[in-house]
């Protein structure tokens, strides 16, 4: 992962070469798993904590925004399962076209770009499949988030209060989009899992880290205090009400 680290590092000072680069790595990595390393092992932390903190009752809904293949998807599904948490649903939202247009702030140094990450629905519904995801309980939402997420899409699923959030996104818009659908969703006891909290080096102002800021803003009772941090980018928060 170092030297992945280095080589990306290299190419980003030139943008063609750094998206062939991208686009070859990823169509040479076959397997079923997930990108960022510590990923799976978050999302299982993630499952037992708020299985502690529910005492063993239902904890509330699993929601995802970026699959790519499914993988920590299916971590979260097989994760709820071993658990016995019988009442949580799944639903993963993701445009399966890769990201979208990389614009303003996103930019930054050349790292995203749009088309990233892309990968068929059909290929992550049989991904899922081959692993014994039951999709009674599971929906895949799609589209792009700005063009899905709106309180209709809430009366539509259904939506209930979120007990385990992955943000996988990697972009501040992305995220921020997010975000704001996910508000009334996220409240006391959430956990929520910023994939890409330190995409952005250049500063707190970027990336996740900024559309987090702007939903703590929005949300003045509620406060995210750090859990833990995981490999290569990846930060945990618990979230709980302001007394």
């Amino acid at each position: 992962m170092a030297i992945k680290g280095k080589i990306e590092s290299i190419l980003r000072h030139c943008p063609p070469l750094f998206r062939i680069g991208s686009r070859i790595y990823h169509a040479m990595n076959f397997g079923f798993k997930s990108l960022s390393a510590g990923a799976p092992g978050a999302i299982k932390e993630a499952f037992r904590l708020a299985e502690e903190l529910h005492s063993g009752g239902p904890i509330g809904d699993y929601y995802e925004f970026g699959l790519y293949k499914g993988y920590t998807f299916f971590e979260a599904y097989h994760t709820a399962k071993k658990l016995g948490l019988r009442d949580t649903r799944f639903y993963g939202f993701d445009s399966f076209q890769g990201l979208p247009e990389v614009e303003d702030a996103d930019k930054s140094d050349g790292r995203f770009f749009e088309g990233q990450f892309a990968c068929t629905r059909k290929q992550v519904e049989k991904n899922l499949s081959r692993h014994g995801v039951d999709f009674k309980k599971v929906q895949l939402i799609e589209g792009f988030y700005e063009d899905i997420l709106d309180e209709q899409l809430k009366k539509d699923l259904g939506a209930r209060a979120a007990g385990v959030v992955m943000l996988d996104c990697d972009l501040y818009s992305s995220t921020n989009t997010a975000l704001v659908w996910l508000e009334g969703l996220i409240n006391d006891k959430t956990i929520v899992i910023f994939d890409d909290w330190y995409s952005f080096t250049e500063g707190k102002e970027l990336g996740q880290q900024r559309a987090l800021k702007e939903f703590l803003q929005r949300n003045t009772h509620l406060r995210f205090k750090p859990v833990i941090e995981y490999e290569r980018n990846g930060k945990m928060f618990l979230v709980s009400k302001k007394s």
